[in-house]
């Protein structure tokens, strides 16, 4: 089974989206079967494959994984308040509202307007990645 988090500082109850650039958090982990551990700042597309810099490393190493999981619960409370949906992808409150900032699963015909104006904002220096 897959259980994707949003990442939640320590001293947060709660994901902060990116685009209010309070914190982030860009590295990835994976670990499957307790024993093989994927981690970096890559992401799976060409911008990250040819030309970023950015990379992963794979291992296969019980002790390693169990020592990363212990260190991203010492320092995150992601593990507490980050779980996405299982049924929808979408983190919720207890309330059940969204993170302030998500788009959320239904976006809208024009939503690919967002996409476009973060692209050149991002070219004109103002969006980050």
């Amino acid at each position: 089974m897959l259980f994707v988090h949003w990442y939640v500082g320590k001293d947060q109850v709660q994901p902060l989206h990116n685009n209010f650039k309070q914190r982030s958090c860009h590295i990835k982990l994976m670990i499957v079967d307790d024993h093989v551990g994927i981690q970096g700042s890559g992401n799976q597309d060409t911008q990250s494959w040819y030309h970023s810099q950015e990379v992963n490393i794979l291992l296969d190493s019980q002790e390693v994984c169990a020592d990363w999981l212990a260190g991203l619960r010492r320092n995150q409370n992601t593990h507490m308040y980050g779980a996405v949906s299982q049924e929808d992808g979408i983190w919720r409150d207890k309330d059940g509202a969204e993170a302030k900032g998500a788009m959320g699963i239904n976006v809208g015909h024009m939503s690919w307007t967002k996409g476009v104006m973060g692209a050149v904002k991002r070219v004109q220096g103002d969006g980050g990645f």
